[in-house]
């Protein structure tokens, strides 16, 4: 039996600018809205004082919960350990940049439940974080829809939200960055129903971008390591 009707969880790699902001976000939409929620802050191995901040906000507030990576092995995998214990009969993630207004996950959430849906994202519709990446972002989705055979629109938008049983299915490997997009095709390979909601994508208002030339590298090889081997 789940606990709570919906689990959130947020990784956090060297975050200490955002992590409470963010979290505060969170908190004030879910509450509002009267969720029965969980928050969980993954400290994805940072090395500043995102850590200690997480615990503070664990001890003023029992719905949030604090889950520990030692060392960062990807994106992913801060992801993967935050939902592994979750207990929402629902649960789902959200970058902890604060690029993603926090009122996109009730949105999500509203949406899912309305419609009986097992899967619901995000899609930006109006993006803040310049030309270069908006344009590096329309090449990756047309290179996976092609690759793939599949129709995904903006593959690593947030948030993304299922049901439990939905997260169990997809039995998710991916570390990396690559997580988004192993979701999204194993969402539509196994015809889940799933839905969208359209938002918009902020500047960021403090700290650095961990998504560097070195990722969309790490992007396109697992494109073509997950072509040929399956996904």
């Amino acid at each position: 039996m789940n606990k709570f009707d919906l689990s959130i969880v947020v990784p956090l790699y060297n975050e200490e600018k955002n992590v409470k902001d963010v979290a505060d976000s969170i908190v004030k939409n879910l509450s509002k809205s009267k969720i029965n929620y969980e928050l969980i802050l993954v400290n994805n191995g940072s090395v500043d004082s995102t850590p200690k901040i997480i615990e503070q906000l664990t001890k003023r507030n029992k719905r949030i919960r604090k889950v520990d990576v030692i060392k960062n092995q990807g994106y992913g995998w801060g992801i993967i350990n935050g939902l592994n214990v979750s207990k929402g009969k629902y649960l789902g993630y959200i970058d902890g940049d604060g690029q993603f207004d926090s009122e996109n996950i009730i949105k999500a959430y509203t949406k899912m439940k309305k419609n009986n849906l097992d899967f619901c994202k995000g899609r930006r519709l109006v993006r803040e974080d310049g030309i270069k990446r908006n344009i590096a972002s329309l090449l990756y989705n047309l290179l996976l829809n092609l690759m793939f055979v599949v129709n995904i629109n903006d593959v690593n938008a947030k948030p993304k939200l299922m049901s439990m049983k939905c997260y169990n299915d997809l039995n998710l490997k991916s570390k990396d960055w690559f997580i988004d997009t192993e979701i999204m095709i194993k969402v539509k390979k196994k015809n889940y129903k799933y839905g969208e909601i359209p938002l918009e994508f902020k500047k960021r208002k403090a700290g650095m971008s961990n998504v560097k030339l070195k990722i969309i590298s790490e992007f396109l090889k697992n494109l073509l390591y997950f072509r040929i081997k399956g996904i």
